[in-house]
């Protein structure tokens, strides 16, 4: 199966019209019978707003609670674009980083990944719908939400 992989980083999902952009562009690839995996990341600022908030209530905000609220960032475009597809009427379904089968390593802040298990990924393309995953993000071995860089102090 040939699947094209795009990503879109946060100034080019920061609103409703690049949103709206990017799923032209999608739908292009849709009509010429591509499969897609459309990585994102959280919108414009949003990760640093969650890491100021962060420190309203927090002095030294726990890494492993910072990388589970960080997350959130990624799940909201991603749940953003997919139903924007869906209401167009292309199929797509949102995915978390575990949802995708990404495995790090339990560093939080900066975790690694140690694997990508692509069944989930690959029955949904099979399904011809356009997978959406959130980028930055996965799980450790037991579960626990990560992030893949440091992106505070």
């Amino acid at each position: 199966m040939n699947v094209v992989v795009q990503k879109y980083g946060g100034t080019s999902v920061e609103n409703k019209e690049k949103l709206e952009k990017i799923c032209d562009r999608i739908i292009s690839y849709v009509q010429r019978k591509q499969k897609l995996v459309v990585v994102v990341s959280a919108q414009g600022k949003t990760t640093d707003n969650l890491i100021s908030k962060a420190l309203e209530y927090s002095d030294n905000p726990n890494k492993r609670d910072l990388d589970m609220l960080l997350s959130t960032g990624e799940m909201q475009t991603v749940s953003f674009l997919s139903m924007m597809l869906n209401d167009k009427g292309y199929k797509s379904i949102g995915l978390t980083g575990e949802q995708a089968g990404i495995i790090s390593s339990s560093i939080y802040g900066s975790a690694r990944i140690d694997a990508i298990y692509i069944d989930n990924i690959l029955n949904y393309l099979k399904d011809d719908l356009i997978v959406i995953v959130a980028g930055f993000q996965a799980v450790d071995r037991l579960g626990n939400i990560t992030t893949l860089r440091q992106r505070w102090k």
